[in-house]
């Protein structure tokens, strides 16, 4: 019996053994590489604003805007992308006022793309896609502005401090019916930039230009997301349809901009100066915008604190009014004044910030228009 005890005994031993060893051997689980190689990031920005438009009521609201994307690695050379954004049918504007009796806020998609590098030259993105192009202020685009089409950025070194850069998009702006021609976009930009010392961006100079060419513009359908027949600022026409009276862009829009950039550091602080540009070579009249500004210091660790101030001076038709600044006079083309702006960071991606606008709304009629922006931002 103690034999047989024994040999139960071994013989258990050597199946835990036996099993054991085969557990050691068998591969471990996969490991999830897609999280690698996505990338999602945040933002949520809580706004208290006022308004005072000489002849009109003040007015005071608070807004937010939410904002959410996602960007992974398709391959070694194409990376895709989605991003939601608080907001409607405005193509400048996230913002959601505060105070229609607690209802359900509404998400648009923001961005759809995919970018495709087949070298550290050039790039080509396609779908709806932040702005690609150059922009030392919002003078032609508003930030939250997104386009859509096929976009070709493309840069290289000239020497250890000098950077050639080149960007061109076929963009649509307004497909229709199989009768009326598309409002199309074709952009094209060049700039150079030079550094003065062997750190980048610490001392350097960008000077650049680009064209801006829409078709079919002139003579059709404004475009307005707020479906109230605004052309905002932009000169208009009357076109008569059998019984129905219709206001249209009474201008093509082909836009030559020349910007200019450069930065330096001043006790400890970083100072950004910048001038821009552009001129509708397609209007008769009131066909030139142009803008200037300083920034100073960066709001990016805690404690830190940035200002700037830039001025502007927007005629009818310099521009599209309705991919401009939103926020300058009310939004739109027709207007000029003054931008104050302070941010401070008071903890990691979590930042605080005052806007305040000095602005004559028209250029013949200069209504006096003020705005007020505080901000708390938290990005993550």
């Amino acid at each position: 019996m103690t034999r047989i005890m024994n040999i139960s005994a071994t013989a258990s031993t050597a199946a835990i053994l036996a099993a054991a060893s085969v557990w050691a051997q068998t591969p471990a689980a996969p490991e999830k590489i897609w999280a690698h190689n996505l990338t999602i990031k945040g933002d949520v920005r809580f706004r208290y604003e006022d308004i005072d438009e000489a002849g009109k009521p003040g007015r005071q609201r608070d807004r937010f805007r939410a904002r959410l994307s996602a960007e992974g690695k398709v391959n070694d050379t194409v990376k895709g992308g989605v991003a939601v954004s608080t907001g409607g049918t405005d193509p400048v504007s996230g913002n959601q006022t505060i105070g229609d009796g607690f209802q359900k806020k509404s998400f648009s998609l923001d961005k759809a793309y995919f970018k495709w590098s087949p070298n550290e030259i050039a790039a080509v993105t396609a779908g709806k896609m932040g702005n690609p192009f150059i922009g030392v202020q919002d003078l032609i685009w508003d930030g939250d502005l997104t386009h859509e089409g096929l976009a070709l950025q493309a840069k290289t070194q000239l020497g250890s401090q000098v950077q050639a850069m080149a960007n061109g998009g076929y963009m649509w702006v307004t497909e229709r019916s199989s009768t009326d021609d598309d409002a199309m976009l074709y952009a094209g930009q060049a700039a150079m930039k030079f550094d003065f010392t062997s750190i980048p961006n610490e001392y350097f100079l960008i000077l650049g230009g680009s064209l801006y060419q829409y078709d079919n513009l002139k003579g059709y359908a404004l475009l307005d997301f707020e479906k109230t027949n605004k052309s905002y600022g932009n000169s208009t026409d009357k076109v008569v349809s059998g019984n129905t009276t219709n206001t249209v862009y009474k201008y093509e829009y082909e836009l030559v901009e020349l910007f200019g950039q450069m930065g330096f550091w001043v006790m400890g602080k970083s100072v950004v100066l910048f001038y821009d540009q552009v001129v509708n070579q397609e209007a008769v009249a009131n066909d030139t915008g142009y803008g200037y500004g300083i920034n100073i210091g960066k709001a990016k660790t805690p404690g830190t604190f940035e200002i700037g101030y830039n001025y502007r001076e927007v005629e009818k038709d310099a521009v599209v009014g309705a991919f401009t600044d939103s926020d300058s006079w009310g939004g739109g083309s027709n207007g000029k004044g003054h931008k104050l702006m302070a941010k401070y960071q008071l903890a990691k991606n979590w930042q605080f910030g005052v806007t305040y606008f000095m602005n004559d709304k028209d250029l013949v009629k200069l209504t006096d228009y003020k705005r007020l922006q505080i901000d708390l931002a938290a990005s993550f």
